[in-house]
């Protein structure tokens, strides 16, 4: 599988727009890897993890094609990660090409009322999107070929936030943003499962913090667990996404920290292969 990140910042995205912090002062000196939209990635060609107010950025800056997106997962509420209005933009008033074929949009029941809301202002949506809800621990077949089991986060609660486990042919990833340490119900689940690759969210960096988002010290706690539990193997790939501008950061100095300890860092645009 391939996974390509397209968005890896927290919900301010990186420099954040009205900051004049050290962390934003030196992304906006720096560019390139420093500069961080919000996060969405993408599994393969057809699988989309999220939908922030940067989509339509990511498409032209990266090529994103969404004409090939056929599952559309969405982790929770918060803007940076659903931002409901530009999906109706599929429908035949704003877009030709999509006749004959339904983007299939799953998420929590907090995510159905703000489609509901939004779909109001659009006509005849029904034969271009459907929404189908998710509950933690729902398991589904999409019709790209992925088997995804919808997870328990520890994030806006009472909200059910998911994190996800995606499998296709053989190839297990967890996705796990936006947490903090996982619920005791998740770590059950993933009791006995291996994974060629994970995705651990890291919002706060050097912050200890352990509820709603994580940092270096919580990700390491995550990932001893998960290794204890047998669910990481030596050519596991870890990486670290999710990042606020918080301190001095830079992602060379995340890459300082973290590269040593077996993780990589994802940035905008990065790509891995399993």
């Amino acid at each position: 599988m391939k996974i390509t990140y397209y968005g890896t910042s927290a919900s301010e995205a990186w420099p954040a727009l009205f900051c004049s912090c050290e962390a934003c002062r030196l992304a906006r000196e720096l560019g390139g890897k420093n500069i961080r939209t919000r996060s969405q990635t993408l599994i393969g060609s057809t699988l989309l993890i999220d939908f922030p107010p940067d989509t339509n950025y990511h498409v032209q800056k990266y090529h994103l094609d969404l004409r090939n997106i056929r599952t559309l997962l969405i982790t929770h509420s918060h803007h940076d990660h659903f931002f409901p209005y530009d999906i109706f933009m599929r429908t035949s008033a704003f877009a030709e090409g999509s006749e004959g074929s339904r983007l299939l949009v799953y998420g929590n029941d907090t995510i159905e009322k703000k489609f509901r809301e939004a779909s109001r202002l659009f006509n005849d949506y029904q034969d271009f999107i459907e929404f189908r809800r998710l509950n933690p621990f729902d398991a589904i077949r999409t019709e790209d070929g992925y088997d995804v089991t919808a997870l328990a986060a520890d994030h806006n609660q009472p909200e059910n936030s998911l994190i996800f486990q995606i499998e296709r042919e053989g190839k297990r990833i967890l996705y796990a943003h936006d947490t903090g340490i996982f619920p005791e119900c998740t770590w059950e689940f993933l009791e006995g499962k291996t994974f060629d690759f994970i995705s651990l969210d890291c919002t706060a960096l050097n912050r200890d913090w352990r509820k709603g988002h994580m940092g270096f010290q919580a990700v390491d706690e995550v990932t001893e667990r998960l290794k204890a539990m047998g669910c990481i193997r030596p050519e596991t790939v870890m990486v670290l996404n999710h990042f606020a501008h918080f301190g001095n950061f830079t992602h060379e100095r995340i890459c300082e920290i973290e590269n040593p300890k077996g993780y990589e860092v994802a940035y905008d645009g990065c790509v891995y292969e399993i």
